[in-house]
């Protein structure tokens, strides 16, 4: 049941990684909690986002309109929240680490479902967004999950999903590959991981690829349901495995 459900998760992730450009590490980490402790499951999100990634840019079109300016604020900071991150994964506690996920995801999703007005957020400026940068990096270092507040923040800012997803792509790339490394030279990642990680390229590959070619032919609403939606639904996911404990 545990390879099932570790299986199962590395295709969904996969899939939505390709489609929006981040997600990966919620999705899977949806899954994968009901049989992985967040210390061995960790390494693995952050491994198999940076392979999706691979996958997915590699079978896509350059975005030459849209310039690095965009990210540069957010990724900047982002690599300074990162150690900070992997520090925090050796003492956080299971539990507390699922709880404050789902409830944040459970909040957060039905609100953006109705796209609300914040001025200010709208015209936010580059110091704002690398503050949200750097929220970003240390839950990246925590556990991969370096989209979850920025595609929040993006989504306030009602940016085309064209924007958002170049944003996204590239923060959570950069960001992932310098956790990978972090975790190498802390030896968070080891040879416990070996038997996942060559189950992980053959789940994530296809269905990454499968994901990329879909953004393209969806609505921006339609964009925005999918996102909200997957996103909610793992959030409920992780608080009934508390109320089952």
């Amino acid at each position: 049941m545990t390879w099932l459900l570790f299986i199962l998760g590395a295709v969904v992730a996969g899939f939505v990684q390709g489609l929006t450009g981040f997600a990966f590490a919620l999705i899977a980490m949806s899954f994968w909690v009901w049989g992985l402790s967040p210390q061995l499951a960790a390494p693995l999100v952050v491994f198999a986002s940076v392979w999706s990634h691979i996958i997915s840019l590699s079978n896509e079109p350059k975005l030459t309109h849209l310039h690095k300016s965009l990210y540069l604020p957010y990724l900047i900071a982002g690599l300074i929240g990162v150690p900070l991150g992997t520090w925090l994964l050796n003492i956080v506690e299971a539990e507390t680490f699922r709880i404050l996920l789902g409830i944040f995801l459970v909040i957060w999703c039905p609100l953006m479902l109705f796209s609300p007005q914040i001025r200010f957020i709208q015209h936010a400026g580059k110091t704002t967004d690398a503050s949200i940068g750097l929220i970003g990096g240390i839950l990246g270092g925590l556990g991969g999950f370096c989209g979850s507040v920025p595609s929040a923040w993006l989504m306030l800012k009602q940016l085309p999903k064209e924007q958002q997803r170049y944003i996204l792509r590239h923060f959570n790339f950069a960001i992932q590959v310098f956790t990978l490394t972090a975790y190498l030279l802390q030896g968070t990642l080891n040879q416990s991981h070996l038997p996942y990680l060559s189950v992980l390229i053959l789940a994530v590959s296809i269905p990454a690829i499968l994901g990329a070619r879909l953004f393209h032919r969806i609505s921006e609403q339609r964009f925005k349901q999918i996102v909200l939606g997957l996103l909610f639904s793992s959030g409920c996911f992780l608080l009934i495995k508390e109320l089952m404990i």
